[in-house]
């Protein structure tokens, strides 16, 4: 058998506080590199190799213990390609995802995203990452509810296959995750929501429509403006609306460039563009000659059109 996974770009929550009766969402988009690519063939022992292969065991173990996975024959593993961890594009929530179906498929299984999720328990705050691995495009998480465990519902757009997207990883600290992540949203209550009726006229009466349309001055607008306002109701917890000075530069840097469609993706550093490639060539050139002794890596890739549970992963 063998996997690939698409990575995620998350623009934002829609609610990142309590008090109304949902919770969370937001928007993101499915991206088609990088992405986790890992090979499993059947074997007499449990043996992983290749990239994060020690971070892939812990997943494993855990998964084991799941009754319905327990009796699954043992698997070898390589991880051809990994997703970085901890910069902003869902790499921990695609990894879970990917081994899951793994071993689900080697014990006859054709899982279901409702079983995935009750497997690794990923997607407790945000749906995005769960809803890019079953399917790619861009997609809207209509966030959770407090009654029910279910992952949040969302919708899925097409989007255009001609505007591209820059990724660029500033040579800077992680982004927030883990413990530390789950303590920020433990102390955020109904005032964290000031913005809320703000980002959720912008996701539905600009970005969607011109995105839509195929519009992509009036998308690229209206998303800097809803990442910069989901992003600002974090300040506490990074520089203003941004990760980092740095980040913030090379958002204002592309935007400058007349590529306007930049940001961060959830806690960042990652930073990202989009616009049509006869745009982002040039901006990316410009990026990398201003700014290459400040950059760990800069790579332009698309939106995925499909996910793992589309008819698109060779067993």
């Amino acid at each position: 058998m063998r996997i690939q996974t698409p990575s995620r770009l998350h623009f934002g929550l829609l609610v990142p506080g309590t008090g109304w009766r949902r919770r969370f969402g937001g928007l993101g988009l499915a991206l088609a590199e990088p992405g986790w690519v890992i090979e499993a063939e059947r074997a007499a022992a449990w043996k992983i190799t290749g990239a994060a292969a020690e971070r892939a065991a812990v997943w494993v173990e855990r998964l084991r213990h799941r009754p319905e996975l327990a009796h699954a024959s043992p698997l070898q593993l390589h991880i051809v390609q990994a997703i970085p961890e901890h910069v902003g594009l869902g790499s921990g929530t695609q990894l879970a995802l990917a081994l899951a179906w793994l071993m689900a498929r080697n014990a006859g299984m054709s899982p279901s995203l409702e079983q995935l999720q009750h497997w690794t328990g990923r997607g407790q705050r945000s749906g995005i990452g769960l809803a890019a691995f079953v399917g790619g495009g861009f997609i809207v998480d209509l966030g959770r509810s407090s009654e029910t465990d279910r992952p949040a519902p969302f919708l899925r757009l097409a989007f255009p296959a001609e505007w591209q997207i820059a990724l660029v990883l500033p040579d800077v600290p992680t982004g927030l995750h883990g413990d530390k992540e789950a303590e920020v949203f433990a102390q955020f209550a109904g005032e964290a929501n000031t913005a809320s009726e703000r980002l959720c006229r912008l996701a539905l009466l600009h970005i969607l429509p011109a995105l839509l349309e195929q519009r992509y001055d009036d998308f690229a607008e209206g998303l800097f403006e809803y990442n910069r306002l989901a992003g600002q109701c974090f300040a506490r917890w990074q520089q203003g609306p941004y990760h980092s000075e740095l980040v913030a530069k090379l958002v204002q840097e592309f935007r400058k460039l007349e590529v306007p469609a930049a940001g961060q993706s959830s806690w960042g550093p990652t930073v990202y563009a989009i616009g049509p490639k006869e745009r982002l060539q040039p901006a990316v050139d410009q990026i990398v000659h201003r700014y290459r002794s400040l950059l760990r890596t800069i790579m332009i890739t698309t939106a995925a059109r499909a996910g793992v549970l589309s008819p698109t992963v060779s067993e």
